[in-house]
């Protein structure tokens, strides 16, 4: 089956899903106002040491001091030690260089008021600042550059051990000397000459950091990563795939021009969409997002997960429900629990669940049957780019696992906490049913026949939609020759809306 990118951008919000094999198996969302830290660079100020937690707190320039641990600081006035070569994952940020064997005491290399390099390698959740390092890697196209380790890694998706021997060479031929980089899957079969100007690329913008961070004063940000449209084309567009979809005609042109610079023999198509459908609807990602936000999940069989977060860990509880199945009690459970496998997996990257998660399968009482549904999760954890660890299912049916935090989850991004249930639940944020209201404006619109729009929704919905999309409402108003008006009904939950031809309530 096909594997594409899909990529909805309006004025103020980019999301971009990912589709292999027929299945979302990625979902990012940014928004203008609040782009993404994760990646970025800066010369930070040390505001505290913590001796007690062998850490600092350092000024970025955010809201909250992000936080460094003493195995992620790395002196830049000191020499590069040099670290042997290996072979090392594709995931970016790439793990720590560190050596946890030799720390030293935080006491003994940071002071307060301090000025330091660091990057982020955590974005703020919740109530904790960002999670910062002091070991930078700076991704491009082909290669991600670490200029604090001499080290050369090469993906593992690469199988050609011809191929990895040649992009080893590659790297060890054109990188500085006591610097590293890891090899990108993309890299397979690229010519070395693209391969250099991308490593030369990186180590420029390295050494103008360098320069600039001598003449300013901290916090100071010094890199900033890309906004989500370009990290997706640099980041999830591989030689697989086979469609790239835009529904925005800037945003297309922007993926053109890195598509033609990069990747100029693509082989697939590059779409700009223009029907009236939205494409999100049109790939059937819209009704998997809202998938994504239930808290139970059914299966095909008739069985389902419950999912339930909570602020140490993710539970996943696996249901038979409806499905009896045709032989045997045992024979039920284990094909229930291998379909839980695969659509946990789907769950948890769709969601972009991070930390610990306790998976609770229906419980066998044959080994070989627990030995299966873990090799299927197994095979399944084999496709997901973010660092995870699963230990053996349990005579109880549970597996432990852990899977690298990066960002917030798709819950945490959307939801905000429900101010009528205590806190126990949540609903959309206004901003999100805003743009949920555009949308189906742009789908109702042209179905209705009367000159005036009617839209009902929440008071702060209202405001937050005037406020934020004020003008593709004029753009949508002169597209379809018709007036909005709008209802405020604050009787309405937060995430109820209508909109029709027909007035109903007093205007706004």
């Amino acid at each position: 089956m096909s594997n594409s990118l899909v990529v909805n951008t309006t004025s103020s919000e980019t999301r971009v899903a990912l589709i292999e094999d027929g299945m979302i198996s990625e979902f990012h969302i940014e928004r203008k106002r609040d782009r993404d830290v994760v990646g970025n660079i800066y010369k930070g100020k040390v505001k505290r040491v913590i001796k007690g937690l062998q850490a600092a707190f350092v000024d970025v320039a955010q809201e909250k001091a992000g936080f460094l641990h003493v195995s992620d600081f790395y002196d830049f006035g000191a020499d590069i030690d040099a670290a042997q070569d290996g072979d090392s994952d594709d995931l970016w940020p790439p793990p720590s260089q560190g050596d946890n064997n030799d720390k030293p005491n935080i006491t003994e290399v940071l002071n307060e008021g301090d000025e330091i390099l660091v990057q982020v390698d955590k974005e703020p959740i919740g109530t904790k600042g960002a999670r910062l390092t002091g070991r930078i890697s700076i991704p491009g196209r082909y290669v991600v550059f670490m200029p604090t380790v001499s080290h050369v890694g090469v993906s593992r998706r690469i199988d050609s051990e011809s191929e990895r021997d040649r992009l080893r060479n590659i790297i060890r031929d054109v990188r500085p000397p006591g610097t590293g980089f890891i090899v990108r899957t993309v890299s397979e079969d690229v010519s070395k000459e693209k391969i250099k100007r991308d490593v030369d690329a990186l180590v420029n913008l390295w050494e103008t950091m360098l320069d600039k961070s001598e003449g300013v004063t901290a916090p100071y940000l010094l890199y900033e990563e890309p906004d989500l449209l370009v990290r997706a084309t640099r980041d999830l567009f591989t030689a697989d795939m086979d469609h790239l979809v835009v529904d925005d005609e800037k945003a297309y042109e922007r993926v053109k021009e890195f598509v033609d610079h990069f990747v100029p023999d693509f082989p697939g198509d590059i779409e700009l969409y223009e029907d009236d459908e939205p494409v999100f609807d049109a790939f059937g990602i819209e009704v998997e997002i809202e998938r994504a936000l239930s808290r139970e999940v059914e299966l095909e069989s008739g069985g389902h997960l419950v999912i339930d977060r909570t602020e140490a860990l993710t539970t996943v509880d696996v249901n038979t429900g409806s499905f009896t199945g045709s032989k045997s009690h045992e024979d039920t459970i284990l094909k229930t629990n291998m379909e839980a496998a695969e659509e946990v997996v789907y769950q948890v990257r769709l969601r972009n669940i991070g930390g610990i998660i306790i998976i609770d399968f229906i419980d066998m009482e044959q080994k070989g049957n627990r030995d299966k549904v873990y090799a299927k999760l197994e095979e399944e954890l084999e496709k997901d780019r973010v660092t995870t660890h699963a230990l053996n299912i349990s005579e109880f049916g549970l597996v432990e696992m852990t899977r690298k935090r990066v960002r917030e989850s798709l819950v945490q991004f959307l939801c905000e906490e429900c101010p009528t249930c205590d806190n126990r639940g949540f609903v959309k944020s206004k901003e999100t049913v805003a743009y949920e209201i555009m949308r189906e404006l742009k789908r109702s619109m042209p179905l209705i026949d009367e000159d005036t729009v009617y839209v009902h929704a929440n008071g702060s919905v209202i405001d937050k939609l005037r406020h934020v999309e004020k003008q593709a409402l004029n753009e949508l108003e002169n597209t379809h020759d018709k007036t909005l008006k709008f209802h405020r009904q604050n009787e309405l939950g937060m995430e109820a809306f209508d909109v029709k031809g027909v007035e109903e309530g007093d205007d706004d």
